[in-house]
């Protein structure tokens, strides 16, 4: 596992109208009805995601990028984290410094300026994002 620590940030609120508009789509990939939009959480250094899965933007309206996702754990309870790829550039969301994560619950204390605890499911020296990469 790589642990992680990062303070909560306010976000645009694009999540929350994607999870919003295409609940059946979110729920089809993580098995999960999920608490509508994500936390920001700004980490000391980059962290590129380790793809678990994605949603191909066609699904959500958007065919010029995929949504990847990783699992991990954020202050002990099970997560997504979600990260825009954009298909042409590979770049997307806020950068890799700013993990953005949702679960199924709301996560307590996990406000704007919270400080956070983030469990990823690799090792420490797997810090590289590997688009089409299934499994942990």
């Amino acid at each position: 596992m790589m642990f992680l620590e990062g303070r909560v940030q306010s976000g645009l609120g694009r999540f929350r109208q994607r999870m919003t508009n295409y609940p059946d789509v979110f729920k089809r990939a993580t098995g999960e009805d999920l608490f509508p939009g994500t936390l920001n959480v700004k980490v000391a250094a980059p962290v590129p995601i380790k793809e678990h899965f994605r949603i191909s933007g066609a699904e959500i309206g958007e065919p010029g990028q995929d949504l990847l996702f990783e699992v991990c754990r954020i202050n002990g309870f099970w997560a997504y984290r979600i990260r825009p790829y954009h298909l042409s550039t590979g770049l997307g969301g806020h950068g890799d410094d700013t993990l953005e994560i949702t679960s199924s619950v709301k996560i307590p204390n996990a406000s704007h300026g919270s400080l956070v605890q983030i469990a990823l499911l690799r090792n420490e020296n797997d810090r590289t994002h590997s688009p089409g990469a299934i499994g942990v």
